[in-house]
Formats: structure tokens, sequence, C-alpha cells
């Protein structure tokens, strides 16, 4: 066995060795034709040196690819130039760490270079510089990078270049937390990633989407999104990409406290990362964190045999970007040896230095270990106060904002995802009746005159009964509705006006009796409060005064308070564009909507967006409960809730539709024309 291995190990070396040889023959042949030629040809040859080089610093990678861009701009060379700039930039920002210089190089060179460029050229540098300016964690002036490169690419009919830029917006938005704008940009690149079958940026995608759904702490949802992306990577052999997607489900499973499995993905990682072009660059990050990992776990005599290598290597895991996780490997060892004194002074350290890059996360994490440590200290006093930032941070994370935009997330990548599904069929069977009606008029045509007359005949009698049908419906549904509306409102004064007051008039004389009323009090207060909300739920005075805009939140708001249903909204300014006698009905219709919600979806979430369009208005509420399936459900959608929803629309000249599938959630969306 020994000798089987020694034997591998010597294959290994030996084609290690052939494969340096050839590079070094190559680079020394391309060097020698650079030397014989001149201008286009040389230029040629330096580029190609560039290339086959490839950011390896043994054989002066910075210094050759200068060479090349100063040798391009002095032939005009301009895309050739900026090709090399854009490699130089990602070579100091990605690969040595040292974004700071990445970016004066980027500067340098967009300031000074005023000559004309190709638009997908100057959209690569742009995007380049973005990733520098996010590094240095100036995540606002890196969205304004990217939205330069997109105007640039707009010009271009490259739309992969398009997909790349809108992935990185969605990137950078989800890290400040614009959920609604990151998903919205990822959704739009996803398409042209499969039509190019770019399995990489597929790849890339479905992680940025198991990041946003991580962020919110829908840590299932994320890991569903992850396991197609690792299913993928695995059978492309992407191992660069299972690093990425390994290390952020081991950080998942850190905050949900699952230590075994934190551990065997951050091996997962460190393997894949084996077989990755970048292992120099992020060996240090992942065995440190796996050292943490398992020196939380109080697995000690593994986690000192990994420590090893970083202690005979310091230079390369305690330098640059890699030492707040030094620190933080640092400390955790400290604890798990009971080194407790020694634990508080890496601990302030790191804390120190996480709270400088304003990372929430590892704020937390580092809040949570200094309380940790205090208490094994005995320290109740500064355990409990970095106990309380602990729980402070942890609570700031799921925000109303975060958690209304991610509400509407949720529900936007399945919704148009059955939107397509829908367009698609109702294509189909458009493609097919067509070529029925044709089939008929060929059979009509065809010698059947007397009884086409007669059917004609028969149609416009037929469909002279049905108007006058139509005309008595919508005239019985315009006095039921009225009907309805008047007597809900008499209903309303009533209660406000004459019970209401009574009742109010009984309290203020048991209030003016002895303190042993005090319970019969309460009951009335409650009587009171429950007569109010019958009064406004049958009629809201205050709509007049409001309006449609203000009442639709105030009634999400009012369900909110009574609901274990997360309400949000997205609502659009569109006083004036309704008739007065019609906004009545609309929120109506949506006061019964989300009464249905209430009681039949089983909902966790639910979103009501208004906006306008060009020449109408358009209600959506959406939910992401139960579903059910609307074509063998017909019952569900005919019911007498959903028949007052149809006479409703019919009365007020509305298109109402109604998209659901069991456990995707139901989509209801009421379309209006405006006044």
């Amino acid at each position: 066995m020994k000798i089987l291995l020694q034997t591998f190990f010597f294959i290994l070396a030996y084609t290690a060795i052939a494969q340096n040889s050839d590079l070094e023959r190559s680079v020394l042949v391309l060097k020698q034709k650079i030397s014989e030629s001149e201008k286009g040809e040389k230029l040629k040859w330096m580029d190609s040196l560039s290339l086959l080089i490839d950011f390896n610093d043994e054989y002066n990678y910075d210094s050759i690819v200068r060479q090349t861009i100063k040798y391009a701009l002095e032939l005009d060379s301009l895309d050739i130039a900026t090709r090399n700039t854009h490699d130089l930039v990602y070579y100091k920002t990605a690969i040595i760490g040292k974004p700071e210089e990445g970016l004066k190089i980027f500067k340098d060179f967009t300031s000074t270079e005023k000559r004309l460029i190709s638009n997908a050229a100057k959209a690569r540098l742009y995007i380049q510089g973005a990733s520098s300016y996010h590094a240095i964690g100036d995540i606002d002036e890196a969205i304004k990078q990217l939205e330069v490169a997109k105007k640039l690419a707009l010009k271009t009919t490259n739309a992969k270049l398009l997909a790349d830029i809108n992935l990185s917006l969605g990137k950078y938005h989800g890290e400040i937390g614009d959920f609604v704008k990151s998903s919205n940009f990822i959704q739009e690149a996803i398409p042209t990633f499969i039509e190019k079958k770019d399995t990489v940026k597929i790849i890339d995608s479905k992680n940025v989407l198991s990041i946003l759904y991580s962020q919110n702490a829908f840590y299932k949802e994320a890991e569903l999104e992850r396991n197609e992306a690792i299913a993928l990577a695995k059978k492309q052999k992407e191992e660069s990409s299972l690093y990425f997607l390994y290390f952020n489900a081991a950080q998942d499973y850190r905050l949900l406290g699952d230590h075994k499995k934190w551990i065997a993905n951050m091996k997962l990682c460190l393997k894949a990362n084996e077989k990755s072009l970048y292992k120099i660059h992020f060996e240090p990050l992942i065995l440190c964190n796996l050292i943490i990992a398992l020196a939380e776990s109080n697995n000690l005599k593994e986690a000192e045999e990994y420590f090893k290598t970083v202690e005979n290597n310091l230079e390369k895991y305690s330098t640059g970007n890699n030492y707040n996780t030094y620190i933080e490997t640092l400390k955790q060892m400290a604890f798990a040896k009971g080194n407790y004194q020694e634990a508080v002074s890496y601990g302030k350290e790191h804390l120190d230095s996480v709270l400088k890059l304003d990372a929430f996360v590892e704020i937390m994490n580092a809040e949570n270990f200094m309380a940790k440590v205090y208490n094994a200290q005995k320290d109740a006093k500064n355990s409990l106060k970095h106990k309380v930032r602990y729980y402070t941070i942890k609570d700031s994370v799921a925000t109303v904002q975060k958690v209304k935009a991610l509400t509407f997330y949720q529900t936007l990548y399945e919704t148009e995802k059955r939107d397509l599904k829908i367009e698609a069929q109702e294509s189909s069977i458009a493609l097919l009746d067509s070529k029925n009606k044709i089939k008929n008029q060929w059979m009509l045509f065809g010698g059947l005159g007397l009884l086409l007359i007669f059917w004609i005949i028969f149609l416009i009698w037929s469909r002279k009964e049905a108007q006058k049908r139509h005309q008595r419906q919508e005239q019985f549904t315009t006095q039921l509705v009225n009907i309805q509306e008047v007597e809900r409102s008499r209903v309303a004064r009533e209660l406000h006006d004459s019970v209401g007051q009574k009742l109010l008039v009984l309290k203020n004389i048991l209030s003016q009796k002895e303190k042993d009323q005090q319970k019969e009090i309460d009951v009335l207060d409650e009587t009171i409060t429950e007569v109010r909300e019958m009064s406004h739920s049958l009629h809201p005075f205050q709509f007049e005064k409001l309006g449609l805009v203000q009442s639709l939140e105030d009634m999400i708001t009012a369900f909110q308070k009574n609901s274990e249903v997360f309400y949000s909204s997205e609502i659009e300014d569109i006083s004036g564009l309704i008739p007065k006698e019609k906004e009545i009905i609309l929120f109506r219709m949506l006061q019964e909507c989300i009464g249905n919600v209430e009681k039949h979806a089983e909902a966790t979430a639910c979103n009501l967006s208004v906006k306008q369009k060009k020449e109408n208005v358009v209600f959506c509420l959406k939910d992401n409960g139960k579903g059910f399936d609307v074509e063998k459900s017909s019952e569900k959608v005919d019911g007498l809730g959903m028949k007052t929803l149809k006479e409703r629309a019919k009365y007020i000249d509305a298109m109402l539709r109604i998209d659901s599938e069991k456990e995707k959630g139901t989509t209801i969306t009421i379309k209006i024309s405006k006044a």
C-alpha cells in the first residue's frame, strides 16, 4: 500500500513538472516572438503572453500586463488595452486581495483615457471597477458603476453581458437589503443564462437567490435553491462553484446551531477547493472556518490537527483579508482549551475588527462569543451586556421592511413561472380555436348554405335574448350592490351613532360610581370597541375623506394587528384615476379577498400591490398559502364569495382573474380602466 501511494504521488509530481515545463517553453517562445516583431504583430504576442500566464506571479504577471496595456495604448488598440486593464484590476482585487490597488488602476484608466472604446469592452471594465468598490465595502458606489456598465451594455447586442451586469446588481442590492430590486435583477438575468446554456452563471444565480433567502431567515427555501445548484455544479464538475455553495450552506447551519452539518459542509467546501483554479487564494478562509466550526463544537483534537497547517504558514493565513478569520480562529481555540482570559483578548480584537466592517452577522456572532466567554469566567455583568447586544442585533435582522420586501420576493418567482405557463396554455388554446374556426367555415361554405342562414338567424335571436338576460342581470346586480351599500351604511350609522353612543353614556354612568364597577366598565369598553370595529367594517366612514389608497393601507394595518399572517403592501398613488362610485366597490372586493386569505388560505404571508399602467390600474393580492387547482376546483372559484366578486367586477367593468396552484399560493388580479 505504501509503495502504491509513493507511485501515485510520483506520477502527480511528474505531471505537474511536465505541465510547468510546457508552460515555460511556451513563455520563452512568446518572449522570443515579441523581441523579433514590431507594432501590431508585437502587440498580438504580448497580449497572448498576458493571457497565457493567467495571473501567475512566477512569470511577473503584473509587470507583463502593464507593458501590454502601455504598448496597446501607444498603438491605439484601445479594446486590448481595456481588456488587459480589466484583467489587472481583477488580479489586484480578487486574486491577491488588494482592491485599493485595483481601484486606483481602474480610476486612472477611466479618468485619463478619453478615446473611443467599444461599449462592450468599457462595460466589462466598469463591472470590474464595481467589484473593486464592493471589495472595499463601498456597495453604493459599486452599484453606481454597474449602472454605468448597464447603460453601455444596452447600446450593444450582447445579451450575455447585460445578464452578467443584472446578476451583479442583484447581488449588491441584496447585500444592502433591497430584496425586491435584487430579485428583479436576478429574474432578468436567469432566462439569458438558460438560453446561452451558461451553467456557471445559472449556478451563481441560484446561489445568490439562496443567499437572499438566508439573509431573511428563510433557511428551508435557501437550502432547496442551493441543493439544485449543487446538483448542477456536480454534474458539470464546476468545483469553484461548489466551494461557494458549500461555504454558504455552512454559514446557514452555523446560524441555525446545527454543528454537525456546519462541519460537514466546511469539509465538503475544503475538498471542492482542492480542485478549484483559485485553491491557493481561498484555502486560508476555508481552513480557518473549519477550525472555528470544530473548536466551537468541542472537537478540539481534530481542530488542533488542522491548526498545525495554519501555524506552519502564518504569513499566508493571518495577513490581508484573512486576518479577521485568523483572529476568530485564535479566540475559538483559546475558548475550547479553557484559556478564557486569552479568549477575551482575542474576542475583543475580533469584535473591534468586524464592527469596522459593519457586517451584522459577524458582529452578532462576535457579541454572542463575548457573552459566552464572560459567562465562563463568571462575569455576569459583562456577559449580560454582550448578550443584550447580541439579541438586539438578532431581532433587528428581521425588520418589517425586509420581511415586507421578501414577502413580495417569495411570491414573485413562482408567480412569474405560473404566468408563463398560463400564457403558453392560452396561446395553444387560441391557436386550436383558430384552426377549428377555419375548418368549420370551409364546411359551412361547402354546401350548407341554407343551414348557415338558419344558423345565423338563430344566432341573432340567441344573441338578442342573451343581451336581454345580461341587461336584466346587470340591472339586478346594480340594484343589489346599491341596496347592500345603502344597508351597510345605515346599519353602520345605527351601530356608531345610536348603539355606540348609548354604550358610552352607560360607561360614563358606571364610571361615576364606586370602584367595584371596574369589571363592568372593562366589559363595556370591549363592547364599544367591537361595535366601532363592526361599524367600520360595514362602512368606512373616513373613506370619502381619506380616499381609496389610505383606506387600503388602513385595512392592511387593521388585518395585521389581529392576524398571524404577515401582510405587506406596495400601493402607488392612484388618486383621481378611478371614478369615486367605483372606489368603494373595489375596496369591498379587496376586503372580501383578504377575508378569504384569513379563513381559507392557511398562508403565512400576503402582499397587496396597486400599480397604474398606461390605460388602467391593476390591483394584485398574492398569498403563499395552500392554494388549489383552479380547473379541478371550480366549486371554490364559483363559491358564494367568488360569485359576489365576479358580480361586483362586472358592475364596475373590471377584469377579475384568479390564479392558483396547490401548495403555491393564490393570486387575485383586478384590472380597471382609468377614468
